[in-house]
């Protein structure tokens, strides 16, 4: 597990080094969350892909989850929430299965994750994941759930190589359709 802050580096288009770095958001970044959900939803040729937080919504997440930025010269590159293993959070995954405050308290909702249209493709999601999984492990977690929708290959693959499996699939943030899928850590 690397921990936060650190700098990561990958190519730019034109074999040029460019540098990620990587650390935890605060509520001063509400306005740059914000910039990057309207920039990435206006992006899609299908608005049901993403699910959209309010303004309110994006704040309760960086008071009360675990957020993280990702940056590239002063720039947004992406952003990634995980909503910890709280058994009296309405917002963990579990609720789906109707768990109990037990499995509850050993599940992390990986949440969302955004990267920018200009930096796709340079791994930023997959190193939001590890680092994810890495925070998950280390508060005790059995297990990690998260949404993705079924038309979106790119994350769907993402957490596929990290060994996550399907687990259901129903409508959710207001009638999109979303695979639910879950990662088991075995000790």
């Amino acid at each position: 597990m690397t921990t936060l802050p650190f700098r990561y580096e990958v190519m730019d288009g034109k074999g040029e080094p460019m540098f990620i770095d990587f650390r935890r958001a605060t509520v001063d970044d509400l306005d740059k969350v914000i910039a990057l959900q309207n920039e990435i939803v206006e992006a899609l040729p299908d608005k049901d892909l993403y699910a959209t937080f309010t303004r309110e919504e994006s704040l309760g997440q960086l008071e009360h989850d675990i957020c993280m930025m990702a940056e590239c010269d002063g720039e947004v590159a992406g952003y990634s929430v995980m909503i910890p293993n709280d058994p009296d959070n309405p917002e963990n995954y579990g609720k789906y299965f109707n768990y109990d405050r037990e499995q509850l308290a050993k599940t992390v909702s990986m949440d969302l994750t955004m990267v920018a249209p200009k930096y796709r493709g340079r791994g930023i999601q997959r190193i939001f994941n590890k680092l994810r999984l890495g925070m998950a492990a280390e508060m005790g977690a059995s297990e990690a759930l998260t949404t993705i929708s079924p038309d979106n290959p790119y994350s769907y693959r993402n957490f596929l190589v990290l060994n996550f499996d399907i687990v259901d699939e129903r409508e959710l943030y207001g009638g999109k359709r979303r695979y639910i899928l879950r990662k088991e850590f075995y000790s």
